[in-house]
C-alpha cells in the first residue's frame, strides 16, 4: 500500500503574492511631470490627449490617475513645474536690478532665452497651452489669464518702485508702459512659435527698450 503524505499549502509571502497579482509599474513623479509638461507646452491642452500622456510617461493610464488625478489635475501640476523651472523669473530680476529700466530689459532679454530654447517647446506655456480652447475648458483658460495677469501686475509694481525710488519720474506713464511691455513679451512668444532665432527677438527687444523714452517725456 503506498503511503500518502499530507501536503500542506503555505501562505504566500507577501512579495510573492505581489508577484501574481501584478506589481505595480513604479516611475520618477518629477521626470513624468517634465515629460507631460512638454507635451502640454508643445501641443497645447486639448490637444494633448490621455494616451499621448501614457505613452510619453510610459505608465498606464490608472498609474496616472492615481498618481495625478484627471488630465485638468496633471496640467495644473505640470503648469507649476513650468512656473518653477522653466520660467523665467521676474522677482529675482526685479529685486536685483538697480533701476526700473535695467529691470524690464534684462526681463525682455532673459524671456527670450525662456522662449528659443534647444530641444524644448518654443514659446511661453502661459500663453500657447490654452489657445483656442472649447467652452468647456474655460476655467483652464482663465486661470492662465490670471497667471499672466500676474506677471503683468509685477511689472506693473517694479515700474512704481522705480518711480518711488527716483529713477522714473512722478508723472510717468507707468500704467501705459506695463500695456506696451506686456503685450511685446507675448507677442516676442508667438514670433518665436513662429520660428524667429533668438537674435532677431533679440533685436525686437532692442527696438522696444528705444521705446522707454516715449513713456516719461
Amino acid at each position: 500500500m503506498t503511503e500518502r503524505k499530507n501536503t500542506v499549502a503555505l501562505p504566500l509571502s507577501a512579495a510573492e503574492t505581489r508577484r501574481k497579482r501584478g506589481r505595480p509599474k513604479c516611475f520618477d513623479e518629477q521626470d513624468a511631470l517634465q515629460k507631460a509638461m512638454l507635451l502640454f507646452w508643445e501641443y497645447g491642452y486639448e490637444a494633448t490627449s490621455i494616451s499621448d500622456l501614457t505613452q510619453a510617461l510610459n505608465i498606464t493610464a490608472p498609474s496616472l490617475y492615481s498618481s495625478f488625478g484627471d488630465k485638468a489635475q496633471l496640467f495644473q501640476r505640470c503648469l507649476a513645474y513650468y512656473l518653477e523651472h522653466e520660467a523665467c523669473s521676474a522677482d529675482r530680476i526685479f529685486v536685483q536690478a538697480r533701476t526700473a529700466r535695467v529691470a524690464i530689459e534684462l526681463y525682455l532679454y532673459e524671456n527670450v532665452k525662456k522662449l528659443v530654447q534647444d530641444h524644448k517647446p518654443t514659446g511661453c506655456m502661459l500663453v500657447v497651452a490654452t489657445m483656442n480652447c472649447s467652452e468647456q475648458n474655460q476655467q483652464i483658460q482663465h486661470e492662465l489669464l490670471q497667471k499672466r495677469q500676474g506677471a503683468k501686475q509685477k511689472i506693473l509694481a517694479r515700474l512704481a518702485k522705480g518711480v518711488a525710488d527716483g529713477d522714473l519720474a512722478p508723472d510717468c506713464r507707468i500704467a501705459e508702459m506695463t500695456d506696451f511691455y506686456s503685450t511685446v513679451i507675448q507677442g516676442l512668444t508667438m514670433q518665436a512659435r513662429d520660428g524667429l532665432a533668438k537674435a532677431q527677438l533679440d533685436q525686437v527687444v532692442s527696438h522696444a527698450m528705444k521705446s522707454w523714452d516715449v513713456f516719461i517725456k
